[in-house]
């Protein structure tokens, strides 16, 4: 392939995903439909699992006050065992959970996976040549490998873990308003900061993650094709234009990683940053209420405790909707191709050509691609050749040699006209 057509192919980058993050969870949801109990199975167990971690600091508030009301008349150490024993089996039940849970999802997962590449390649045996001529065979490889796979690493290891995060993020801020609700507040405002600088960079960051699946595909494609037709580009001396346009793609690819790493990369340490100053505010409001005697040294230990717990689901849930953008950008690839029109049904012909004579006819054919119906490529062709009579098609480029070829072996259907062979429509031929 020329240097000028693959140019002329690549993909104009989107300023975002056609279906957005949740337009391809929803069709995720339709497309693999046995798999919704085993997924809400496992996120309710990731659900549980973070109920359980969220109950912990109360508890070791419990083992505080013991403490500190003991250091007079005696610390009731049985009292503490029995505080520690249940603190030790909801952990291991919490962890627990988190482990079934991230089974059942690595399995369905891959599941889905399996089911989406078989489907991929069911699809490509499906789709007409016109697919093949708007989309290079290397960028449709990479649907089937390097896009299912980010999708189904996303949801095996980031959908589940944001599900879990939220669920503690909401118990912590329930809990915290329960133990000391001015501290809860204080804690609430300085996080509000961190999910309005996650909403910004997330609102500006998705379209350069699409752009990075979009280009990385174009990348392929023509890597592939130029490997393929090595042969071609060494005789015709094509070596330095195949490296231009090679060079331009991967500066593609690299300016769209950048982006999306650069802007995706902020949200974890501005995370930080927030969970750090909650210790602050905490810690600070703290010691004044303790001092004037409105709350227990417990309160102030269990609430250190939720504001871990309440500030680190933040971390977790920025790093996952980074990895969920990318797989939004991967499933509308692949949704885009699973989508593609197919072939027409033909189990309804019955005519066969049990003997071939070799006659071939062309009676009056049009032709236009289907990518550029406007632009009539065969306007009035006629031929007859008769068995075992040799014709040769000659022509300078562009002239129709191989889309009269195609027509021939019906890769694309003509607008008007007829080809027979043997006196039978090519149309009507099983």
């Amino acid at each position: 392939m020329s240097e000028n057509r693959m140019a002329g192919r690549r993909m104009a980058v989107p300023e975002k995903s056609k279906r957005g993050l949740l337009g391809v969870l929803k069709e995720l949801l339709e497309y693999s439909k046995n798999l919704k109990v085993p997924t809400i199975i496992a996120l309710s167990l990731a659900v549980a699992g973070a109920v359980l971690t969220i109950i912990g600091p109360s508890q070791l508030s419990r083992i505080a006050d013991l403490i500190t009301e003991g250091l007079a008349a005696g610390i009731d150490l049985k009292a503490i065992a029995g505080v520690g024993a249940l603190l030790l089996c909801m952990y291991l039940a919490s962890a627990l959970f988190t482990y079934v849970e991230h089974f059942i999802m690595a399995t369905i997962t891959l599941s889905l996976s399996k089911k989406m590449r078989d489907d991929l390649s069911r699809k490509i045996n499906n789709v007409p040549m016109e697919c093949f001529g708007r989309t290079s065979h290397g960028d449709i490889l990479s649907r089937v490998t390097n896009d299912v796979s980010t999708l189904q690493q996303a949801l095996s290891n980031s959908l589940p873990s944001i599900i879990s995060s939220a669920a503690q993020f909401v118990g912590c801020l329930v809990m915290m308003f329960v133990t000391e609700w001015r501290m809860a507040l204080a804690a609430v405002l300085v996080t509000l900061l961190g999910f309005a600088a996650m909403a910004l960079i997330m609102s500006k960051s998705q379209r350069y993650f699409v752009a990075r699946q979009r280009n990385l595909g174009s990348l392929n494609g023509y890597v592939e094709e130029m490997y393929s037709g090595h042969d071609g580009v060494r005789i015709s001396c094509a070596n330095d234009q195949i490296k231009k346009v090679f060079a331009g793609l991967n500066k593609e690819v690299y300016e769209a990683e950048r982006k999306s790493q650069f802007l995706s990369g902020i949200m974890q340490p501005l995370m930080n940053v927030v969970g750090n100053l909650g210790y602050v505010v905490v810690c600070v409001l703290g010691a004044v209420l303790a001092i004037n005697g409105q709350i227990s040294f417990g309160v102030i230990t269990a609430f250190i405790m939720y504001v871990r717990l309440f500030t680190s689901p933040l971390s977790t849930i920025a790093q996952g909707m980074t990895q969920m953008q990318t797989a939004a950008a991967a499933g509308d690839r692949v949704f885009d191709f699973l989508q593609e029109k197919e072939l027409s049904d033909e189990s309804h012909k019955t005519e066969r050509l049990e003997t071939v004579r070799g006659e071939v006819e062309f009676d009056h054919v049009r032709f236009s691609y289907p990518s550029n119906p406007d632009k009539i490529i065969i306007k009035d062709f006629s031929a007859h050749v008769l068995p075992g009579q040799k014709v040769a098609i000659v022509g300078p480029t562009g002239a129709g040699k191989t889309t009269m070829v195609n027509l021939l072996m019906r890769f694309f259907e003509i607008n008007s006209g007829d080809i027979r062979i043997d006196g039978v429509s090519a149309s009507r031929i099983l």
